[in-house]
């Protein structure tokens, strides 16, 4: 009988190490992707930049991003009540969102939805990472970004299935996230206490040399804290 309790102890404390490791380094992902983002949208904003976009439009969006760049990230609480230049650059970024021209349009709200993360507002950066996604007209790469973004800030909470289906579309082979989507999924399996499904997708990530360094040097840390002695 006591061994029984000790067993069940043990196994809860397990999970809950499991549990703390997901959040982690969920944490870790979405802050990495977020660098990412930044060479994107500048690689999308070089090629529109070639489709003769609408001038006046352009110099606005080029305006709000100045307004509204190195937001600090709010981490719990309310979002934060922007004002000034910050207030005025997400009003245009929101309108340049909705206007006719499908290149500003696409960049202006993935911008729109990283000023929405990083003030805190979790619900309008995911409602504008899903505009993207969905849009078929969007730039392939950046429809990619918005969805991998979108599952990355659900990673801890989200719908699980939604999330291991709109990640499975970006880990398959030869797709530019692939290594993300994984780190994404085998977080997914540490939250659902799926260890061993976890430490394959891991293994295959650190085994990888097309995976970036970086998310290998994170697949092979978390690979040690899920080790059974790690504590």
């Amino acid at each position: 009988m006591a061994e029984d309790i000790y067993r069940e102890v043990d196994e809860e404390l397990k999970a809950e190490r499991m549990r703390a490791v997901a959040r982690r380094y969920a944490g870790v992902a979405v802050a990495a992707v977020v660098a990412v983002v930044a060479g994107a949208g500048l690689w999308s904003w070089q090629l529109a930049q070639h489709k003769a976009l609408d001038q006046a439009a352009t110099g606005t969006y080029l305006l709000a991003l100045r307004q509204t760049d190195h937001l600090p990230d709010q981490v719990g609480g309310s979002p934060v009540a922007l004002a000034g230049n910050a207030l005025n650059g997400l009003d245009s970024l929101q309108k340049l969102a909705t206007s006719g021209d499908q290149g500003v349009a696409v960049l202006a709200r993935m911008q729109e939805a990283a000023v929405q993360a990083a003030r805190g507002d979790a619900q309008a950066a995911l409602a504008a990472w899903n505009t993207v996604q969905d849009n078929p007209k969007a730039d392939p790469a950046l429809r990619a970004i918005a969805t991998l973004l979108w599952c990355q800030h659900q990673l801890d909470t989200g719908d699980i299935p939604t999330l291991r289906s709109r990640l499975s579309l970006l880990s398959g082979q030869g797709q530019a996230w692939s290594g993300l989507a994984v780190e994404a999924l085998a977080v997914l399996d540490v939250r659902e206490g799926h260890r061993d499904d976890a430490r394959k997708k891991l293994s295959a990530l650190v085994d990888s040399a097309e995976i970036p360094a970086g998310v290998r040097n994170r697949a092979q840390a978390m690979m040690q804290a899920l080790e059974p002695s790690a504590g």
